[in-house]
């Protein structure tokens, strides 16, 4: 992330390179993925992978769908990005999009019980 620092004028005086490593919080890490820092939304997605992928599994979808979830959990964390207003958690709102996800993938009918027989 950079910070610009301006004159009174608007002429940049100094700017400043902040790097993110997996130590930062999850709110700074937000605030520069919404200022298009990539490295900082990819933190996020390392730190919350796993636990997406748990939640989703206990709507007990096939290792495939399950994986396609969590892609588009995040996927839809991306786009929406800019709607995260910080009222909650960041994981308090991924997990709900994860949870709207697998939910949209019961509603279309996709066999997530290979175990059962119709008829």
């Amino acid at each position: 992330m950079a910070i610009v620092v301006e004159d009174r004028t608007g002429k940049t005086v100094a700017k400043t390179i902040i790097a993110f490593d997996s130590k930062a919080e999850d709110p700074v890490l937000a605030v520069a993925a919404k200022n298009h820092e990539m490295r900082a939304f990819e933190i996020l997605v390392d730190r919350y992978r796993g636990r997406i992928f748990r939640v989703v599994q206990h709507f007990r979808l096939t290792q495939e769908d399950a994986e396609d979830a969590v892609q588009q959990t995040f996927h839809k964390a991306l786009l929406h990005l800019h709607k995260f207003e910080g009222k909650s958690s960041f994981s308090t709102w991924l997990t709900r999009i994860a949870i709207n996800e697998a939910l949209m993938m019961l509603r279309r009918g996709r066999d997530f019980w290979p175990e059962a027989t119709s008829g």
